[in-house]
This record gives structure tokens, C-alpha cells and sequence, in this order.
């Protein structure tokens, strides 16, 4: 779990660093940005509400599963774009798959630690978006200047594809 809320805040993060070179490329203005950066907070707003009922509806395992493969896909997808309608399009997507994470996070937290324990692992869990966030930038840096910015943006969802399958094949909750 604190894996996947650092992939979140790593994800969420990656168009942060590379903005100034997105905004150049696709000659964006400071309100187009907005409205990229608006798709996904709204998406996120309104996923976390309903992320919480599908991780009730489906379970932690799958829903867990489902929302970081969306939200991995959608960080992919930034790397096919156009122009600031696709970017926002793929921001859209990105929120919504995020949504689910930490309320996933939190039920995974309270359904599969004892009472005495689940405070120090919902600090643990929910800990992994601080680390996400402090690694978002070096680690974009590095990709952006080996893999250029979209193969940063393809590395990070591959880096959630793959706890995706560690997660369907480790837990069998």
C-alpha cells in the first residue's frame, strides 16, 4: 500500500517537472495549463468519493488493482499526446483512477491489520505519497534526460503495471 500511494504522488508529480517543456511544446498559455491541471483535480475530487464505494462494492484486492492499472495506463497515455486537449484528457484519466488509491489504501489498512497495529500502517501506507513526492522530481529528471519526456511518462505507468501484477499475484486476500 505504501508502494502504490507513492506511485500516486509520483504519477501526479511527473507533469509538475516536465510542465515547462510541455507548455513549450504545445505552446500552451498559463490558463490552458489550468484547465490540464483542472481535469485531473476535478476526476480526483469525484473519485475518491466514488473509489471508496467501488473498493467497497469490488474489494480491496481488485479494487486496489483496477485503480492503480487505470491511473497507470492514463500516466502512459501523456506520452501519445497532441496537444493541452489530449494532455487534459489523459489528466482527466490519471484523477480518476487515483481517486480509488487512498481509499483503497485505507480499507486495505483496516481490514487486514489488527486494531493494536493499524494506525503505524495507515501512517505507513499513507506515508508512501510524501515519498512519492520527494522522489517525483529527481527521478522525472533522470527519465526526461535518458527516455525524453514521454518515455518518463510511459516508464512511471510501467513502474504501476508491474505493481499491478506484484499485487494480483502477492495478495490473495
Amino acid at each position: 500500500l505504501f508502494v502504490a500511494t507513492a506511485l500516486s504522488f509520483l504519477d501526479r508529480q511527473v507533469l509538475s517537472v516536465l510542465a515547462p517543456t510541455l507548455t513549450a511544446e504545445f505552446r500552451m498559455s498559463n490558463t490552458e495549463y489550468s484547465r490540464v491541471v483542472f481535469g485531473f483535480v476535478l476526476s480526483y475530487t469525484v473519485m475518491f468519493t466514488v473509489g471508496g464505494r467501488l473498493m467497497d462494492l469490488i474489494g480491496t484486492r481488485l479494487g486496489m488493482a483496477f485503480a492503480v492499472g487505470i491511473w497507470s495506463v492514463a500516466s502512459a497515455a501523456h506520452a501519445f499526446v497532441t496537444g493541452p486537449l489530449g494532455l487534459g484528457m489523459a489528466r482527466f484519466a490519471l484523477g480518476f483512477g487515483e481517486g480509488g488509491g487512498f481509499p483503497g489504501a485505507t480499507k486495505g489498512a483496516v481490514e487486514w491489520i489488527p486494531p493494536e497495529r493499524r494506525v503505524l500502517a495507515l501512517g505507513i501506507a499513507n506515508g508512501g505519497s510524501a515519498f512519492g513526492a520527494v522522489i517525483a522530481p529527481p527521478v522525472t529528471a533522470l527519465l526526461a534526460s535518458r527516455f525524453g519526456w514521454r518515455g518518463a511518462f510511459v516508464a512511471t505507468g510501467l513502474v504501476g503495471a508491474l505493481w499491478v501484477a506484484a499485487w494480483l499475484f502477492t495478495f490473495r486476500f
